[in-house]
């Protein structure tokens, strides 16, 4: 992580529970809303077992850029979220949004939070090989590496890790994995890296 999660670690192993707020229905796994982030969790509390994690979100799957902005806004004030995981640009990708537009609310949407002490991850798109509208992220996924790049923001390569995860099991020529398999594998990346950055 390029940053501290300072208000997160503020809360490790106290009683008051870390607020999380995750915006993307591919994190946690499951296809059903209530367990949808269910591994996160689970995989938080493994790493973190002294601290409470209280997911605060409703669960909205992953939209715009703007949308998103929208939404956290909306919950800062209703729930006052300690840290945002934030799957952010695949709608964009595939909607054709103007990458400096796309970039420019990113930026914006990570001052606001950065201004309110709100701990911020970043997650780029899934890299989806084989298919035909693959193109499309690259531009998405660049543009969101040159903002984290620019404000030091944390970023999870969840793309990079899925494109390396795809080429070695090509080497191996391995089957690929189901859909479900994948996200499981990122949820205990993503905790993995809450734990380091919340506790160096």
């Amino acid at each position: 992580m390029a940053a501290d999660l300072k208000r997160t670690e503020r809360l490790i192993d106290r009683a008051t529970p870390v607020r999380v707020m995750v915006l993307g229905p591919e994190i946690g796994g499951a296809a059903m809303p209530e367990r949808r982030r269910a591994r996160l969790h689970q995989e938080l509390a493994r790493r973190l077992p002294a601290t409470n994690f209280e997911f605060v979100d409703d669960s909205a799957p992953s939209g715009l850029v703007e949308d998103d902005f929208n939404a956290i806004r909306s919950a800062a004030a209703r729930v006052e979220p300690d840290l945002v995981i934030w799957q952010v640009g695949g709608a964009d990708a595939l909607a054709s949004t103007d990458a400096e537009e796309f970039g420019k609310r990113l930026a914006d949407a990570a001052k606001w939070m950065k201004e309110r002490n709100i701990d911020l991850i970043l997650v780029d798109p899934p890299f989806v090989p084989r298919v035909r509208h693959e193109q499309l992220y690259w531009r998405i996924v660049g543009k969101i590496r040159e903002v984290t790049d620019r404000a030091r923001l944390n970023l999870f390569q969840r793309y990079a890790a899925m494109q390396f995860l795809d080429f070695e099991r090509q080497k191996l020529k391995e089957e690929p994995t189901d859909a479900n398999s994948r996200r499981v594998c990122m949820a205990e990346l993503v905790a993995e890296a809450i734990a380091k950055a919340a506790t160096r």
